[in-house]
């Protein structure tokens, strides 16, 4: 192959030209018929190594990394071809060995290809991703985000230090514990968000927005290590305290208000995903003390609330492909808010189950955020249907009575035979919900309370009853037309009858003729 024959030749006027012949051939290529077998691509990959080792071809090194990222794509012979020494080589050029990271370079552009292969062999391949894990790699991403003036090292470069951690942090669970702990990782993340938010939040042009996203999906992995090393102490109290801190910055990045920060949806997208991960002790900071009365709900900030009421609002209504994604952090956060916090659950729920006042329509229709809510009840997303079901539920203290009276009994059948609740509660149920009382009785429902129906949670009016007008012998020939109706169904596997078990959850039948026990 004239490739090869060229790179060992070190013939100085003709390997900038094959290079950047092969880089235009090849640039937007995922595999390579020229070098199917691996003995050819293993010497390719050599000969590339080898050049990038010599200093003579320093000028060559940029685009010999550009075809290393360019053939880091293939993964069919990767196995045989990358070793320690290929990982450590990449790493060096990256400027990413522990030595080299807190010195800036001159040039930047090598540096960046060497990232950006490494980022294809840890996204892609195994044994790869295994090699760099065992390196100091993260460490020193760590020391280059915390040098005195991160501003002098061009964004794409931070970018794709951010990106590998990302890689490294997602796929390589039992990296985590020693980032997080041994290396602080949390702790200089956070540090790192309040160096790009230093001069306020409603500034933060894209570049910055981009940095800040990767950095809070990177602290959404390490949040997810719960298992501790070993060989080392962990402070606690010291772990919760970090948390808040970084609960005040996403807080920050949840009330961004400025049509001039671009990707903020982006932001919040990512700031309530971490949410989810994050002590609940720490969701205190969101509504942080407050005398101001516009902004204040029994003495306490709840701008936040009002920013994820008004961002779950924005995706009730988003296609059925897309609801699980948008929908299911949002509502995480909303209702382990609404658990833990009695002033969240008291303003959420003045939001999503104001006092009944309409009760001559269904609880699912209408563009509230309790009917939008009410008909995600029974959406075809399991996990949609269940989250948004618990919020609900939770927002009326988990009396079931109060969820069927804004709910109806049909909406919330669902999670009530999940929860063994399809009775009510049993006799012995205590609340673990504070006892303050919370009225929901308007004018309007009690008026029309005798005739709602518990069912579809609506006012019917009242309809002669079919049955008034038969003899006995009708009523007897109807109910065994039904019974050998519901029969004929279950027979043909159409549905499943069934009745409610003494845990509160429905059990299947065998025989249609079981519906008339007791």
């Amino acid at each position: 192959m004239d490739f090869i024959n060229v790179m060992k030749s070190r013939d100085g006027s003709k390997i900038p030209n094959v290079l950047e012949e092969f880089i235009i051939k090849n640039a937007k290529c995922f595999t390579f018929q020229s070098m199917e077998t691996c003995k050819i691509q293993t010497e390719v990959w050599n000969s590339l190594s080898e050049l990038l080792r010599d200093e003579e071809f320093s000028d060559s090194h940029p685009q010999c990394l550009q075809i290393l990222k360019i053939l880091s794509r293939d993964q069919q012979h990767l196995d045989e071809i990358v070793t320690d020494s290929l990982i450590n080589l990449l790493i060096d050029k990256a400027n990413l060995s522990l030595h080299q990271s807190s010195t800036l370079p001159k040039e930047f552009n090598g540096i960046l290809e060497a990232q950006k292969c490494i980022f294809n062999l840890v996204f892609s391949h195994l044994k790869s991703r295994t090699l760099f894990s065992e390196t100091s790699i993260a460490e020193a991403i760590f020391v280059r985000l915390s040098v005195d003036n991160p501003s002098s090292i061009p964004h794409e470069v931070i970018l794709f230090d951010l990106k590998i951690l990302f890689l490294l942090t997602a796929l390589c669970s039992n990296c985590r514990p020693s980032l997080r702990y041994s290396l602080h990782g949390i702790q200089r993340l956070t540090k790192y968000l309040e160096h790009c938010t230093e001069n306020g939040v409603d500034h933060l042009d894209c570049n910055t927005v981009d940095l800040c996203c990767e950095t809070l999906k990177i602290i959404f992995n390490l949040l997810l290590s719960s298992d501790k090393p070993s060989d080392l102490a962990v402070d606690t109290d010291n772990e919760l305290q970090l948390q808040y801190h970084l609960m005040k910055i996403i807080r920050q990045f949840l009330l961004i208000n400025s049509n001039a920060v671009k990707k903020k949806e982006a932001l919040k997208s990512h700031a309530i995903n971490l949410l989810t991960s994050m002590s609940y002790e720490s969701y205190e900071e969101l509504i942080p003390p407050s005398a101001n009365t516009e902004d204040g709900f029994q003495g306490c900030d709840i701008t936040t609330l009002v920013v994820l009421l008004e961002y779950l609002d924005e995706r009730l209504d988003k296609p059925a492909r897309v609801l699980q994604e948008e929908l299911l952090p949002v509502l995480t956060v909303l209702i382990q808010f609404s658990k833990t916090n009695r002033i969240a659950r008291k303003f959420i729920r003045s939001r999503v189950l104001p006092p009944l006042r309409d009760v001559m329509h269904r609880p699912e229709e209408g563009d509230t955020l309790r009917n939008k809510l009410c008909r995600l009840m029974t959406s075809p997303v399991t996990q949609v249907e269940f989250l948004v079901a618990e919020f609900l539920f939770v927002l009326c203290k988990e009396n079931v009575s109060r969820l069927i009276k804004y709910s109806g009994y049909g909406n919330a059948a669902g999670l009530l035979a999940h929860r063994g609740l399809m009775m009510g509660h049993p006799p012995t149920h205590v609340s673990t919900y504070s006892s303050d009382s919370e009225d929901s009785g308007t004018e309007e429902y009690k008026q029309a309370e005798h005739s709602i129906n518990p069912i579809t949670g609506s006012y019917e009016p009242e309809r002669p009853n079919p049955l008034d007008q038969m003899s006995d012998e009708q009523k007897e020939y109807e109910a065994v037309k039904l019974v050998n109706m519901i029969d004929k169904l279950q027979r043909k596997g159409i549905i499943q009858p069934a009745r409610v078990g003494e845990d509160g959850k429905p059990r299947a039948i065998e025989h249609v003729m079981e519906l008339q026990k007791d």
